[in-house]
């Protein structure tokens, strides 16, 4: 993974307040919590199994700011598409879409190119939001309140937890014939399955966990019986 932070840049033209206030939901919905390093102030959401994301704003006249990056606040790593680190990242980038899609529909420049993640500092951005070209395709960007972000935190778990229960699935009928597809994949399952257990498929979150651990049961059974024979 390449280090440094991921910089995007959104023109505004409404009250600055506004913007501080739709950023604010968003960190509140997606569980962020105020953090201070060295007399600096960013945010942080921490998972044990996806880790942490952090994120920092700076609101200029007619401009934000925000780098967002995984790793820690000292040791931090762009959300570039490199197959390092790609879970985390990706799941990061899902979850910053309807805060950058908000931002740039206040004022977003139409049919702009999007955006790639760069390093950059408050001082000299990177770029306008990749979400630009969202707005000019006519989508309608969330209404930037605390329920409308919760609201899309909670479709994205709904699709983990989807995405769980299918690789559970897939798991089960592999630890029948002895064969295992690493660890990592077996703690995605349950992250995934804890995603959604508090959604409308908390029945499938359910059905992951039993599937999930009832794979790595037989797994052991069957490891268990090679080594007595």
């Amino acid at each position: 993974m390449k280090k440094g932070k991921s910089t995007y840049q959104f023109p505004i033209n409404v009250d600055p307040n506004l913007a501080q206030q739709v950023i604010m939901n968003w960190l509140g919905a997606n569980g962020f919590d105020l953090k201070e390093k060295d007399g600096n102030h960013y945010y942080q959401y921490y998972d044990p199994v996806i880790g942490r994301r952090l994120f920092e704003y700076y609101i200029q006249p007619g401009m934000v700011t925000i780098n967002a990056y995984i790793g820690k606040y000292k040791k931090p790593y762009l959300l570039d598409d490199s197959f390092a680190g790609s879970v985390p990242k990706s799941a990061y980038k899902q979850a910053l879409a309807p805060l950058f899609q908000t931002l740039a529909s206040y004022n977003a420049p139409m049919g702009a190119a999007p955006a790639q993640p760069g390093t950059g500092n408050p001082s000299a951005p990177y770029n306008v939001s990749p979400y630009a070209s969202d707005a000019s395709a006519g989508a309608q960007p969330p209404s930037g309140s605390y329920q409308d972000f919760s609201d899309a935190t909670g479709k994205s778990h709904e699709k983990l937890a989807v995405a769980g229960f299918v690789l559970s699935i897939f798991g089960l009928l592999l630890s029948l014939l002895g064969i295992t597809y690493g660890v990592l994949i077996y703690m995605l399952e349950f992250y995934f399955a804890a995603c959604g257990i508090k959604t409308r498929k908390k029945g499938l979150a359910i059905a992951t966990f039993i599937l999930a651990g009832l794979s790595i049961a037989i797994l052991v059974f069957i490891i268990f019986l090679q080594a007595l024979l």
